[in-house]
């Protein structure tokens, strides 16, 4: 799925409307600044599980050495 793009002047006015269209319909977000994106809006499900998915820095380390 595409994300919509918003200006951080669209987050500003529009705020609650982006964080309900990310929650209830599940769209991501990107976020510019100066015609550059640094951030991404997503829902809090799709970060929880990358988050779960991610190894952790200790297994990293691991599996480096």
């Amino acid at each position: 799925m595409e994300p919509k793009t918003y200006t951080t002047i669209d987050l500003r006015k529009q705020m609650g409307e982006i964080l309900d269209r990310t929650r209830i319909a599940g769209e991501p977000a990107a976020i510019t600044r100066k015609g550059k994106t640094p951030a991404y809006l997503v829902p809090a499900e799709w970060f929880e599980q990358y988050m779960a998915e991610r190894p952790s820095s200790a297994d990293a380390e691991q599996s480096a050495a």
